[in-house]
Order: structure tokens, then C-alpha cells, then sequence
């Protein structure tokens, strides 16, 4: 009756333990994905700003606008004429400018977005290195910083959450073994008999197997009401969250952490009996 209550409360703590991974698992990917997603919509708002001389004709900037867009780096470029420049200072400062100054001191400007892909410190410098090169181009600008702080936000996350993930799958393979050890004690003679008469390591090999098996299928039905709960706790804190991941990508991280579950399980299981199979008589006491 002892030995019985402890392995039932060996199991649950393997149970409890497999969740806990299998939890951190699903968070691990979750952010991965969903991080990196974030990380590719941030990228693409930073913006490389072309400013250009006051005198310089509409068409011309309009041909490097083109010459822009037809680059398979970029995005998208948005024209900002001198005159939406002023009306929009002019609102911001609550002055007209123009009667002020006597005439329009805003250049127009290009915005450059570019996709996720390219859009890094190196892309940059050199974007604006060749649009520097144009004559009717005044001035060139991006911000520098905000990618800086993307790159390296974005992998201290990662590699925190790696971590616990890396520890929860130690703890799970050593309460698995634990368990598994527990079970092949208390059956130590039956399964030296069987050894005896004959039995396949493979025939005493799949009760153990299957008990693996159980446990991982009762980790997965306490893993997915917790990541629900954590899913619908980032809905209600970050709503735009919901855009970013789509139904199938969900269904292909719920499909990893079912295997990564039943897989997990049972390798420990195999080779926890596998080695309780090769002990000598005198080591089964």
C-alpha cells in the first residue's frame, strides 16, 4: 500500500513536471514565433527619411521614388510634398509659417520602409550612403537606435526563456526516471522471472512504454488549458497579438509540443528500463 501511494505520487509529480515543460515548450515557441513576427512588423516602421532641396521639381523626386520601388528591399515609399510639410507644421505650431517667413521653408521628403529581410544597420547605412550621392538630396536620416534595440531585446527574451526551458526538460527526465525506477523496483522479481523464462527485452519492455505514453497524454491535457489561459491573457494585454499569429501556425506549435511531449516521454521510459534490464541479480536488492 506504501509502495503503491508513493509510485501514484511519483507519477503525478512526472505528470506535473512533463506539463511544466511541455508549458514552457509551447511559451518558448510561442515567443519565438510570435517575437519574431513583432520583431519583422518593427523593423519595417523603421523609416529611412530623404530630404531634399528646396528647389528641386516635383518630377525628379518622383523618379527616384520609382527607382526606389522597383528595389526588392523595399517596402513601400511615401511622398510628403513641401506644401502637406507646412499645412502640417503649421497645425502642430498653431502659426503660419509662410506669412512669417514669406515663403515655404518644409522640403519634400521620401519615407522609406523596407522589408523585414533587409531591414537592418547594414541595408541602411548603405541606402543612405547612395542616396546621400544625389544631387537634389539634402540630407538622409534613420533611426539608428530603435534597430539596436530590437537586435538585442529580441535575443536576451529568447535566450531567457531557453533557459528555463532547457531546465524544466532536466528535471522532467530525471522525475521520469525516477518514476520508471520506481515501477521496475517493485516489479523487480516478476520482471527477473520473466528474463528467466525466456521474455523478450521488447515484451517487458512495453508495459513500462505504455505507462510513459499515459503519463505524456495526461502532461497534454494539463498543458493546453494552461497555454489557453496564457494565450487569452495576452489577448486581453496586447490585442493586436492575435493579428501577428494565424490559426495554422497554431495548430503546427500545438502538434510540436504533442510530439515533443510523447517523445519526451517516451525515450526517458526506454531508456530508463532498458538500463534496469541490464542490472545483475545481486544489484536488484
Amino acid at each position: 500500500m506504501k509502495n503503491t501511494r508513493r509510485r501514484h505520487s511519483s507519477s503525478l509529480a512526472s505528470i506535473l513536471s512533463i506539463a511544466a515543460v511541455l508549458v514552457m515548450v509551447g511559451l518558448f515557441l510561442t515567443v519565438m514565433l510570435f517575437g519574431q513576427k513583432l520583431e519583422n512588423r518593427l523593423r519595417e516602421h523603421v523609416s529611412l527619411v530623404v530630404l531634399f532641396h528646396l528647389d528641386t521639381p516635383e518630377p525628379q523626386i518622383m523618379a527616384v521614388k520609382s527607382a526606389l520601388e522597383s528595389k526588392e528591399e523595399v517596402k513601400e515609399v511615401i511622398y510628403y510634398s513641401s506644401e502637406e510639410g507646412l499645412k502640417e507644421m503649421t497645425r502642430d505650431l498653431n502659426q503660419d509659417i509662410l506669412n512669417t517667413l514669406e515663403y515655404n521653408p518644409i522640403p519634400a521628403t521620401l519615407e522609406i520602409h523596407l522589408n523585414a529581410d533587409y531591414a537592418n544597420q547594414t541595408n541602411l547605412a548603405r541606402m543612405k550612403v547612395d542616396l546621400g550621392k544625389e544631387k537634389i538630396v539634402r540630407e538622409v536620416n534613420y533611426q539608428s537606435g530603435i534597430l539596436e534595440q530590437i537586435e538585442a531585446n529580441a535575443g536576451k527574451v529568447l535566450i531567457g526563456i531557453g533557459a528555463l526551458a532547457l531546465l524544466f526538460v532536466l528535471i522532467a527526465i530525471t522525475l521520469i526516471n525516477g518514476t520508471i525506477r520506481l515501477e521496475l523496483y517493485a516489479q523487480r522479481f516478476i520482471i527477473r522471472s520473466m528474463q528467466l523464462v525466456g521474455a523478450k527485452p521488447w515484451f517487458i519492455l512495453k508495459p513500462f512504454l505504455a505507462k510513459g505514453m499515459r503519463m505524456a497524454l495526461w502532461s497534454i491535457l494539463v498543458t493546453l488549458p494552461v497555454l489557453a489561459g496564457l494565450a487569452y491573457v495576452i489577448w486581453v494585454f496586447i490585442p493586436d497579438a492575435v493579428a501577428l499569429i494565424n490559426m495554422q501556425e497554431i495548430g503546427i506549435l500545438a502538434a510540436i509540443i504533442l510530439l515533443f511531449g510523447i517523445l519526451l516521454t517516451l525515450i526517458c521510459s526506454y531508456f530508463a528500463t532498458r538500463k534496469y534490464l541490464r542490472l545483475k541479480l545481486e544489484e536488484l536488492y
